[in-house]
């Protein structure tokens, strides 16, 4: 069943994958060259060294800090709600320019003094203002080229193959023919295949089945005692007021904050909530098994 979805199964963690950085890596030593052959142009009595050691060390400590944008993509996709997203991502680039300007200095003053170069790179807070707003613009374009390739687009809990955001197929075990459920809805007494229950939902004191040919029996019984008899054939508890049957999962949206809408074969929408993490974790070793 299609699962929407944004990364790779071995991506999990939102690191991206390493596509990217057959992007991020050339381009970001380009920029460095093209920074440096400038600076010789224009300097004034600085050492040729100069502008190869500040560019090229600058360029060395983005490439070693482009897992943070990717880190926070993998963890707030860049979809609505929006405020989950910037509440990330604001620290994670104030982060990112904190830890460049830091391995500047460190690359900076190590060379000199492995070299013997008569400079020195002081640290202060007027050199970490002026990188901070050099740093915004490198985050936000580290954060653009992930997105081309599909990180950071989707739900942040379950990932496809390869890092483009796509549909993925979840094998679940289909139920065995046999297994039926008896429903007393008031004088009536249905027998229905569980196959055929895409989810229940609670309606006060009954249960409410959604059935794929589109009745919608009542009964009076708990989802609690529902799931203790049905989870053995599929159906997940994913609110407290939903069970769903996996083999009816037709597609998975990030809501924020760790809850997702599903979709179900019927055109239903049920919630998963973060509150019950097992039926989330269920879905995610599918997800990695297949």
């Amino acid at each position: 069943m299609p699962v929407t979805n944004g990364g790779t199964s071995g991506e999990s963690a939102g690191l991206g994958g390493f596509r990217p950085y057959l992007v991020l890596v050339p381009l970001t030593l380009l920029f460095a060259l093209v920074n440096t052959m400038s600076a010789w142009e224009d300097r004034d009595g600085w050492p040729f060294w100069l502008p190869i050691l500040t560019e090229f060390s600058s360029a060395v400590s983005i490439l070693c800090l482009c897992w943070i944008p990717a880190w926070a993509l993998g963890r707030a996709p860049l979809v609505p709600p929006w405020g989950w997203a910037l509440a990330l991502h604001l620290p994670a680039a104030l982060l990112f320019s904190l830890l460049h300007s830091v391995g500047m200095a460190l690359l900076r003053n190590g060379t000199a003094l492995l070299l013997d170069l008569d400079y020195r790179f002081n640290l202060s807070a007027s050199v970490l203002i002026y990188e901070g707003r050099k740093d915004v613009m490198s985050y936000l374009l580290i954060c653009c080229i992930f997105l081309l390739f599909g990180h950071g687009r989707g739900a942040r809990a379950f990932q496809s193959t390869p890092q483009v955001a796509a549909a993925v197929t979840v094998p679940v075990s289909a139920p065995p023919p046999a297994a039926q459920l008896d429903i007393r809805d008031g004088a009536r007494l249905l027998r229905v295949a569980v196959a055929e229950i895409v989810a229940v939902r609670s309606a006060g004191n009954y249960a409410e089945f959604l059935l794929t040919d589109g009745r919608r029996p009542l009964m009076r019984a708990t989802l609690t005692q529902l799931t203790e008899e049905l989870s053995a054939h599929g159906l997940l508890r994913t609110h407290r007021s939903w069970l769903i049957h996996q083999i009816h999962v037709r597609g998975l949206e990030p809501e924020g904050s760790g809850d997702y809408e599903i979709t179900l074969s019927d055109g239903t929408k049920a919630p998963l909530s973060r509150r019950f993490p097992d039926a989330l974790e269920c879905l995610r070793k599918a997800t990695v098994s297949g």
